[in-house]
This record gives C-alpha cells, sequence and structure tokens, in this order.
C-alpha cells in the first residue's frame, strides 16, 4: 500500500500546502502593509504642501487596502477638515474613535473636529476624555485650553495651557 492511498501523504500535502498559503499571505501582507504605509507617507507629504484634496484622495486608496487602521482615517480626517468638508472629516474621526477606543489621540482628533464645527461642548467632552485616558499627554491640556479660549472661558484656559507646558518640560 502506496503512502497516498493510506490517506498519510495526503495529510503532509495538504499540511504543506496549508503552510505554502501561510508563507504566501504574510508576504503579501507584509506588501500590502509596505504599500499602506507609503501611501500614508505620501499623504502626509501632500498635507504639508497644502494639498489636502490630493491628500484625501491618497488615503481612499490606502483605507481601501487596510480597512482596519485608524491612523489612515485620523489623517483623513485632517485633511478633510483642511478641505472644509467637516461633516466628512468627523466621520472619519468617528470611525477612528470606533477602531481605536483607548487611544486618547482619537479623542483629541475628533475634538478638533467639533472645533471646526463650533461645537465647543463636544470638543470639550473629546478633549476631557483624552486627558481622562492619558493624564500626563500635555496635548489633551493644550486642546482643552484652546476650546475653553474660543468659549471665552480665559482662566479656564490659562490654567490648562500651564499645565500642559509643566507637563511638556518633564
Amino acid at each position: 500500500m502506496s503512502a497516498f492511498t493510506n490517506g498519510r501523504g495526503l495529510r503532509w500535502v495538504a499540511v504543506g500546502l496549508l503552510t505554502a498559503g501561510w508563507l504566501i499571505c504574510g508576504a503579501v501582507q507584509a506588501q500590502d502593509s509596505k504599500a499602506v504605509d507609503d501611501l500614508m507617507r505620501q499623504a502626509q507629504s501632500q498635507l504639508q504642501k497644502g494639498q489636502p484634496r490630493d491628500a484625501e484622495n491618497t488615503l481612499r486608496k490606502a483605507i481601501e487596502m487596510a480597512p482596519n487602521r485608524g491612523d489612515l482615517y485620523m489623517l483623513r480626517s485632517r485633511a478633510r477638515d483642511s478641505s472644509g468638508k467637516f461633516e466628512a472629516a468627523l466621520e472619519d474621526a468617528n470611525k477612528y474613535v470606533e477602531l481605536e477606543p483607548s487611544d486618547p489621540y482619537a479623542y483629541l482628533n475628533r475634538s478638533r473636529v467639533f472645533v471646526s464645527q463650533d461645537k465647543f461642548q463636544e470638543a470639550l467632552a473629546d478633549a476631557n476624555k483624552a486627558i481622562e485616558l492619558d493624564p500626563k499627554e500635555p496635548d489633551g491640556y493644550y486642546r482643552r485650553s484652546d476650546i475653553y479660549n474660543e468659549m471665552g472661558k480665559k482662566a479656564e484656559a490659562k490654567a490648562d495651557e500651564d499645565k500642559a507646558e509643566a507637563l511638556a518640560k518633564q
């Protein structure tokens, strides 16, 4: 009786094919990840050059390739916010919060969009959430200071700015 007729050989062939498949999938994912990272760097460059619409288009491609990467939504949110597409920016900011609920920058990003929409209470709630998640990060206090300034609460704004500066020196 040959090895293939008793089933053992077929099992080894199947194991070999599965292993090869996993290796190929890993290589494809690595290539996709590099391509997505390259697109993200391109979009960052476009934003720095004042080309938010180009960045938005670049990020659309990246998101198609990696729909579960929160950082892509965050960056596209910034591009859309810069273009005055506030509702679309908010959708992306919400997606980032959904994908990364423990990342304080998700809330700081959404807070920025709320400020663009003059929704200061929502912006303040997100800044507070960011501070709650990472009370030693100065960016949360800087954001909240900006919001307080927009709301005309100068004393609160100054206190948060002082707190942010103290944390930044640590």
